[in-house]
């Protein structure tokens, strides 16, 4: 059963995300995207304990190094130079892009992956069916592809191991013959169970009326009271970008990352707003503690 930020209705629950990528992308300032990248990372130990991060933890690391690598490299816009990579010279200017681009990557994709164990399948669906439900339906089936197809693998890949058949041992010729065998036995199975899906989906009408859906989300009294928490701190956000803070300048004068003046209240205002979920939970959690302890 869901509790918590979970529970909430799902456009509450896409509401929140749109503000808080979209403030990703308008806030490109050091310390706004580190304070960020770090209440991300408690929302998904609150989530989990990390288990999907830590599954995902090198891809992220890899691309966000290189991020952090290449954009300096690459881009010779600025007048300060930084440092000198033999004849090289690199940009300050060039650096701070560098880092505000690769926390921005960074945060997008831990986000990325609380959504996926919020936003379920049924409340996805239930976002786009109106709009878009061949659409919807499609990118439901393609979230789900991937890692159906890791599963497959993995359990044809012991059942042939037990037959001898491996693609770590042997020649190198052997090897390539059982992971084509694997592959194909892997594509007949996907093949075959999209044919079967495809009639069922036929046989029982899908398309010719309007959708029906199993669960139906109401608005209750929290709903509403998040979508007016959200509305007042997304227009707050953008209030604070149009007004120029949490951004910083990197021409013709780069700006020193430290903050001041009105950027103090805006960055309260942006770890208030990302940390939607910690204060949901966090009730739920003080609620369960305080009737564990009464009972």
């Amino acid at each position: 059963m869901d509790r918590g930020f979970r529970s909430l209705h799902p456009v509450i629950l896409l509401l929140y995300y749109v503000i808080v990528i979209s403030g990703l992308m308008l806030y490109q300032h050091p310390v706004f995207l580190l304070t960020a990248s770090l209440m991300i990372i408690f929302i998904n130990l609150l989530f989990d304990r990390g288990e999907q991060l830590k599954k995902w933890r090198w891809p992220i690391a890899l691309m966000t190094v290189a991020t952090l690598f290449f954009v300096p490299f690459f881009n010779r816009r600025g007048t300060i130079v930084a440092f000198y990579i033999g004849d090289y010279p690199v940009k300050l200017e060039s650096v701070y892009l560098g880092i505000m681009t690769a926390f921005t990557l960074l945060c997008i994709l831990m986000i990325f992956i609380t959504f996926n164990q919020v936003v379920t399948p049924n409340k996805f669906v239930y976002l786009f069916h109106r709009v878009f439900p061949q659409w919807a339906l499609l990118l439901l089936l393609s979230m789900r592809f991937v890692p159906l197809l890791q599963r497959r693998l993995l359990e044809m890949k012991d059942v042939q191991e037990l037959k001898g058949l491996s693609v770590h041992e042997g020649t190198l010729r052997q090897r390539i013959k059982n992971g084509v065998l694997l592959l194909q036995a892997l594509i007949t199975w996907s093949m075959e169970e999209s044919i079967q899906t495809a009639d069922s989906m036929t046989a029982r009408g899908y398309g010719r009326k309007k959708r029906t859906k199993y669960n139906s989300y109401l608005m209750k009294k929290r709903d509403w009271m998040s979508l007016l928490y959200l509305s007042v701190g997304g227009f707050a956000i953008l209030l604070g970008w149009w007004l120029g803070d949490g951004v910083l300048s990197l021409t013709p004068i780069v700006e020193q990352p430290a903050l001041i003046g009105r950027e103090w209240f805006y960055l309260t205002v942006w770890v208030v707003l990302i940390g939607f979920p910690i204060w949901t939970e966090g009730k739920e959690i003080i609620k369960w503690k305080y009737f564990q302890q009464t009972t």
